[in-house]
């Protein structure tokens, strides 16, 4: 459609460094945005610029507009899709961390279902670039995170967000009432049959959202 897009592998995914999936402090990811836009401003992109980001890069999308919303580089859209704030059984998570963390440095990842595509899941596993574990460091940096993020400030920003009904991933119920609360009057896609990876759901619901997306930046 004619847009120019930039985005990254974040620190410790794909191909960036660092201590792979792990995160000391949810500050690190504002760091990157921050590096965006300069990359952003080097290669002197058409503006206004927009924001997107799926599940933590929801989270990361989030916590930029919360903090930086009248002032930010990105003055366009904002999309996004299954943002996470708090994920699913997130008690159990907690009590999990802080039982494991005196003894274990991560979690055995499991992968999980989570679209309609029969071929996904084995692609997540095949993937050599796929984390095999979930640090506690990370967890214990997502605790903080959320926290700080559901006291934040109220935004005047007005995001975009999609959200499949049969995400088993983030705890979206609860998403969506602190998204709306911090927030002027998020709109909200719901798609009835979509999981938590809606960037790689089949076809037909991609096409759902897709027109959503179109409508909101013409």
């Amino acid at each position: 459609q004619g847009f120019v897009v930039i985005a990254c592998d974040l620190p410790g995914h794909g191909l960036s460094s660092g201590e792979r999936a792990s995160i000391d402090d949810f500050a690190v990811y504002q760091d990157v945005v921050q590096a965006l836009f300069e990359q952003a401003k080097a290669l002197q992109l058409p503006q206004p610029w927009h924001l997107f980001g799926q599940s933590t890069g929801g989270a990361i999308v989030v916590d930029h507009l919360l903090s930086h919303g009248v002032d930010s580089p990105a003055q366009g859209k904002t999309f996004l899709l299954s943002p996470l704030v708090r994920p699913r059984a997130w008690g159990w998570s907690q009590l999990s961390y802080y039982l494991l963390r005196p003894f274990v440095k991560g979690i055995a990842r499991r992968f999980s279902d989570n679209t309609n595509d029969p071929q996904f899941k084995p692609f997540l596993e095949a993937d050599p670039l796929q984390p095999r574990q979930l640090p506690t460091a990370w967890v214990g940096a997502l605790a903080r995170w959320i926290k700080r993020v559901e006291a934040a400030p109220r935004s005047t920003r007005r995001p975009l967000i999609v959200q499949g009904e049969e995400d088993m991933t983030v705890d979206w119920q609860h998403n969506l009432k602190v998204l709306r609360s911090k927030f002027d009057q998020p709109e909200v896609l719901m798609l009835p049959r979509g999981r938590h990876h809606l960037a790689n759901e089949i076809p037909e619901i991609r096409q759902q959202y897709f027109g959503f997306l179109t409508d909101h930046l013409k």
